[in-house]
């Protein structure tokens, strides 16, 4: 394999990434490197081992996804500042752990809001756990600060789950609706318009992959021109100014299904998979101003929405897809 041994690079977030980055590649032109939109996670690792495609998503539409959101969501990142300083009041011992990809603009957010953190990225994948080489290579690094996972929002619980088994630190995420995370920023279904970052724009890398036991997650480079720092300067420049009030947590639902649950995780299904059909429990109206951006996406990738999905109250959820 054409590997660059290149390992910690700082990412367009300047956050140290660790991951085994690989030649650069055109996501657009050189797709023989991708696994299709159709294959679906089954359970195997085998479907770790192909990054997802990347898709190419207008410049009108990223332009909108710079913008940072309602007032809201900049209270859910004050509110999940405050309920971690409940839990590590001294911010120069923490290390936030950022799960690639959605963690990262999280963790950027938290770092700015509790002066002498640190944030890191790395990889972790519901079945295959974590990233266990790039597991080791931070604790060398930083053998003396206290964990904190750290990712976007929680959908069906997956990755709180994982985390939990590995009994290494807690979990924080902005969005978690249904209550699986340690410490979060709110328990609403929010949309958060970080979930339409892609790789080309803000990261300038792949969606990482397994190799072998003995190697970091993989990603292959993306060409410079690809990025767009503008989206991550944008969204900065709109981050609450201090924490405010922590969060008490909430009792854990869940329910077995096959469906994507919330907004973000739907989201996710839109960039990374195929969906075959969105469902709003709301109205058209009130969707449209509350998950525009989701609509939008939906639009673009030729996805059906089906509004006043009510049954989705069965699931505790606004936003599914299948």
């Amino acid at each position: 394999m054409d590997r660059l041994q290149i390992v910690k690079r700082v990412n367009l977030w300047q956050q140290p990434v660790y991951a085994t980055l690989l030649k650069e590649i055109d996501p657009f032109q050189e797709l023989s490197y991708f696994r299709s939109l159709n294959q679906a996670y089954d359970g195997s690792n085998i479907h770790w081992q192909t990054p997802s495609p990347e898709p190419l998503l207008p410049n009108e539409f990223l332009t909108t996804v710079a913008q940072f959101p309602t007032t809201r969501l900049q209270e859910s990142i004050a509110t999940l500042a405050a309920t971690i300083i409940d839990w590590q009041p001294d911010a120069t011992k923490l290390l936030l752990v950022a799960i690639l990809r959605a963690g990262v603009p999280i963790a950027d957010g938290l770092a700015r809001l509790l002066p002498g953190a640190v944030a890191v990225s790395l990889s972790l994948f519901t079945g295959l756990g974590l990233d266990q080489v790039a597991w080791q290579t931070i604790q060398r690094d930083y053998p003396n600060r206290r964990w904190l996972f750290v990712d976007g929002w929680t959908g069906r619980g997956g990755v709180a789950r994982e985390i939990a088994k590995l009994g290494i630190a807690p979990l924080a995420v902005l969005v978690d609706p249904w209550g699986w995370a340690n410490f979060a920023g709110c328990y609403e279904d929010i949309f958060c318009p970080s979930a339409c970052f892609t790789g080309p724009t803000t990261l300038g890398f792949s969606r990482t992959f397994y190799i072998d036991d003995q190697s970091m997650f993989a990603a292959y480079l993306f060409p410079e021109k690809y990025t767009r720092p503008d989206i991550i300067e944008q969204w900065r420049a709109n981050y609450p100014t201090a924490p405010t009030k922590p969060l008490e947590p909430i009792s854990r639902f869940f329910k077995q299904t096959t469906l994507r649950v919330h907004s973000n995780e739907v989201c996710r299904a839109l960039i990374n998979a195929n969906p075959k059909i969105i469902y709003l429990a709301d109205d058209q109206h009130y969707a449209t101003e509350h998950y525009n951006l989701l609509i939008q996406l939906a639009e673009l990738r030729h996805v059906p929405v089906q509004f006043c999905a009510k049954w989705l109250s069965d699931y505790q959820a606004k936003v599914a897809c299948e």
